[in-house]
């Protein structure tokens, strides 16, 4: 989604959020949100090319192996010049919709993703998400918002594992932010969420 620069009020804000939960409740058509958020992306990037580096959404309904999977990422990289895959944003229980999403990237040329791991993710969705990375060992893996309240659990997953990073958008406390960097600071990577985040 893009957004006008400057804060929301709160009707506004809410309004956004009601669009996030009926993306996450599959109440919207995925291809058509994904499509749209890839024209306000390339746009962004055609506009500011020196200031912006591209990834792009991919709907999950996608199987292992399928041919309209890789003939999106084709288009992603060539046609859009994306530099990655994301962001995915899931409900409980969706991880292992990304495996496919997880072979192409790899298949590909070893594509970063990036997944969107703060609320409504709990932390067992999280080691599901690890459980991925480790077996994708190629692809690297940004863990969106420091994963929120399981931050410190994230840490120490991250640490010992090589293709896993961190982003910084939106956590949940400065304390979280002091200790990633400390403990993983090649992997810990600055990014802004605004204007959720400031």
């Amino acid at each position: 989604m893009a957004f006008n620069i400057g804060y929301f009020n709160v009707k506004e804000f809410t309004t956004e959020m009601n669009r996030l939960n009926q993306i996450l409740n599959n109440e919207v058509n995925p291809v058509e949100a994904r499509l749209n958020a890839l024209e306000e992306v390339s746009g962004a990037i055609k506009q500011y090319p020196n200031r912006f580096v591209g990834f792009g959404s991919i709907p999950l309904s996608f199987s292992s192996g399928d041919v309209a999977l890789n003939d999106w990422i084709e288009k992603l990289v060539k046609e859009q010049k994306m530099k990655g895959l994301g962001e995915f944003t899931l409900s409980p229980g969706q991880i292992p919709l990304l495996e496919p999403i997880f072979k192409a990237a790899s298949d590909y040329t070893s594509l970063p993703i990036w997944v969107h791991t703060f609320h409504p993710l709990n932390l067992k969705d999280i080691q599901e998400l690890f459980l991925l990375t480790q077996k994708y060992e190629n692809v690297p893996v940004i863990y969106g918002h420091m994963r929120g309240i399981h931050w410190l659990q994230t840490i120490e997953m991250i640490k010992n594992t090589k293709n896993a990073y961190l982003d910084i958008s939106a956590f949940y406390t400065t304390y979280a932010l002091s200790l990633a960097i400390k403990e993983i600071p090649e992997r810990t990577l600055f990014s802004s969420d605004f204007p959720y985040g400031d």
